[in-house]
């Protein structure tokens, strides 16, 4: 007996008809394990993984690391340490420190990442720190608006695998009396034990000099503003969000109360400025390196005011480092009135602190820093305090040499003090 059948699309149609009723009646029924102690079939686990690759690899397709960003400078790997131990050891575990076994019980777990970052690209690590992994646990970044913050987490997931538990404590906690490695049960001390991971307890930053923005001696009501700010994610920030969002008003308060307290760094004499790279706002994976920027290779001499300081010759447009000090120089004390570029010193203050509370002092900022900061406000990606706005209208109006040169001209500068 020989049977034969032929395919029609009218019972093509009904066979997909009945595959799709067949397949909500499993699902009706309740019968389908979803328990995460289960685990997938092997055939199934596979399936999944494989699939979650190439969708990594096709959609990280065109994203590089940007130009003259080095993944292995080291202020942009202290700038991911403090984040990972704060926001991922839980789940991924760290040298010295074993995965929560909450965690590993997840579906799928989350694997320690020691022997798992040598398998992804650099590109594909920038995507997956960034949009996160649907139905992994895996959250997406908090902001698709600083992939500055997401190279610096990818710069330090790539020295992971070279760390011990010594090396590792000192990269993530600090170093010294400045360290974040916790000091008793005191909330306040917990919590400024957390700050200090990055800033320091001083709150000149942890080492390398310039990882990150100096905090010592801003004005209270500028630090409470900005860290509400952050909290609430008005002002984004990656990094700065979770660690503001976990603590209440009154803790923001006492922490801004200390680093206020604090006397920012003093600089003698000649200053070198081995800053970090740091990517700014742009389009999916590009940034731009803020151009007076190290190059470890050459190095020349500035001469401001009655100070030599010694700076690294700057990457991209070929313009003299003398020249675009001297440019910002003018737009901090004079500004630029034909593009309606007020100084900033009418706001920010010359060598000494802000001439108005609700202003951050701009000396001695690292200039990756200041330069991401403008180019935000530029990209209408920056917010802040209650008086953030003021500053949109001004970077919309400056051209990428002019944020340069402004930000140089700051960065060369001792602190207020």
């Amino acid at each position: 007996m020989k049977l034969s059948v032929t395919l029609t699309w009218k019972r093509l149609f009904l066979a997909g008809i009945a595959a799709g009723i067949a397949a909500l009646a499993i699902g009706w029924s309740g019968f389908v394990s979803i328990a995460a102690n289960t685990g997938h079939y092997a055939p199934v686990g596979w399936f999944l993984h494989w699939t979650m690759g190439n969708a990594v690899d096709t959609q990280s397709i065109g994203i590089k690391v940007p130009e003259g960003v080095s993944l292995s400078d080291p202020a942009l790997v202290r700038r991911g340490a403090g984040h990972f131990q704060t926001n991922c050891v839980a789940c991924h575990g760290a040298p010295g420190q074993p995965q929560s076994a909450a965690m590993t019980a997840m579906m799928p777990p989350p694997p320690p990442l020691g022997d798992k970052i040598g398998t992804w690209r650099d590109r594909e690590l920038f995507w997956i720190v960034r949009h996160g992994i649907k139905y992994s646990g895996m959250p997406a970044w908090t902001t698709q608006s600083r992939p500055d913050e997401v190279w610096a987490m990818v710069a330090f997931l790539r020295t992971l695998p070279t760390l011990d538990e010594d090396s590792y404590r000192a990269l993530a906690f600090g170093e010294g009396p400045s360290a974040g490695t916790g000091l008793g049960d005191d909330p306040f001390q917990t919590a400024l034990a957390g700050c200090a991971r990055c800033h320091g307890m001083d709150g000149a930053g942890q080492p390398p000099a310039g990882s990150v923005p100096v905090i010592a001696g801003q004005s209270p009501a500028y630090l409470l503003a900005n860290l509400k700010a952050f909290a609430v994610g008005s002002r984004e920030s990656g990094i700065m969000q979770p660690a503001a969002s976990i603590h209440d008003d009154a803790m923001l308060a006492r922490l801004a109360e200390w680093y206020a307290d604090q006397t920012p760094p003093a600089r003698d004499g000649a200053a070198s400025f081995d800053r970090p790279f740091g990517a700014t706002v742009g389009e999916e994976g590009k940034a731009r390196l803020p151009r007076g920027s190290v190059a470890a290779d050459r190095t020349l001499e500035v001469q401001l005011t009655d100070n030599t300081v010694h700076i690294a010759s700057a990457f991209g447009p070929p313009y003299e480092a003398e020249g675009l000090a001297e440019l910002g120089r003018t737009i901090a004390e004079t500004g630029l009135p034909d593009r309606k570029i007020a100084a900033c010193q009418s706001c920010h203050g010359a060598a000494a602190r802000a001439a108005n509370p609700n202003y951050p002092y701009l000396s001695g900022q690292p200039e990756w820093y200041l330069a991401a900061q403008l180019e935000l406000w530029k990209h209408r990606d920056r917010d802040g305090g209650p008086h953030a706005h003021v500053m949109e209208p001004i970077a919309v109006s400056m051209t990428q040499e002019q944020i340069d040169a402004v930000s140089l001209w700051y960065a060369l500068q001792p602190a207020a003090r």
